[in-house]
């Protein structure tokens, strides 16, 4: 019985690393006809893209940076308001109010991204529109407000985890030498945390990254280049916009593509540095 239990988690990790593979050998293989014809170099580093016109140029600068700049400040916002909350799940609530705020947070991952998509420009386009005198709200500073939202419940989850794990570590020493939770947490959790947020940012980062519906539907999509409060596009969003009226095989379908392909190696090599940084930080709980 423990050889079959041990063998079928083999074949479900060997199963999840060959879906991995296939999806990196089929995007190559629909991109290899537009990188056969164009340098890697000129189609991530231009800012140009022109799909629709006689003289077509595919490059994604400003579509790949203005996804990586949402992203980050998405997660810029959203921590803060992320960590407060975990403190106070693990230091202040009561059991009761405890589970509404965990189910509360339980039920944000759980919301559709076309839900938030419809609340983002329905109150927060209106919000920046009203706030600064702009003619539309799409803007960079819409789609990172309503990421920052979405992405919440991986910060909290991910904080929780190992403040509990300090908690459950230090507590003891510390009511016993009369330390103040407000000293336990300033001087220990945050110290010992530091790891956890790092991996944390990543972990969200590489969740924001490929967000596509709610993000769409605040920024605008237009592929110039990104600022805080003008319009933008992202990888995920110029692929669900365009890849409908492609045609199959054409220059444009592949570049498509292309761009999802460059999209899936900047999200892997994201999640490895978080292997990375997570096993640092495991070395250095355990020292």
């Amino acid at each position: 019985m423990k050889n079959i239990f041990r063998y079928s988690i083999y074949l479900l990790t060997i199963l999840s690393m060959l879906i991995l593979i296939t999806m990196l050998v089929y995007l190559f293989t629909e991109a290899y006809p537009f990188f056969r014809g164009q340098k890697l170099s000129d189609f991530i580093l231009g800012n140009t893209w022109r799909a629709s016109e006689l003289h077509q140029s595919f490059q994604i600068f400003n579509i790949l940076y203005a996804g990586f700049y949402i992203s980050i400040l998405a997660c810029l916002i959203s921590f803060p308001v992320s960590y407060g909350i975990s403190m106070f799940i693990c230091f202040y609530s009561k059991n009761a109010v405890k589970k509404v705020i965990i189910w509360t947070v339980n039920i944000l991952s759980g919301i559709p991204s076309i839900i938030y998509g419809f609340f983002g420009m329905i109150v927060i386009l209106k919000l920046l529109e009203n706030s600064f005198s702009l003619s539309t709200g799409e803007s960079v500073l819409a789609g990172s407000l309503i990421l920052s939202i979405m992405i919440i419940p991986f910060f909290v989850g991910s904080c929780i985890e190992r403040i509990e794990t300090v908690k459950e570590k230090f507590e003891k020493d510390s009511d016993s030498l009369g330390v103040t939770k407000e000293y336990f947490i300033r001087k220990i959790v945050f110290s010992e945390t530091k790891f956890s947020i790092v991996t944390a940012f990543l972990l969200a980062f590489a969740r924001a990254t490929g967000e596509t519906m709610a993000v769409m539907m605040v920024i605008g999509n237009s592929p110039l280049f990104p600022h805080l409060l003008t319009k933008a596009q992202t990888v995920p969003a110029l692929i669900a916009l365009e890849i409908g009226m492609s045609e199959v095989g054409s220059r444009h379908y592949s570049a498509l593509f292309a761009s999802a392909f460059v999209l899936l190696i900047a999200v892997l090599i994201i999640n490895i540095i978080f292997f990375i940084l997570n096993g640092i930080r495991r070395a250095y709980i355990e020292n």
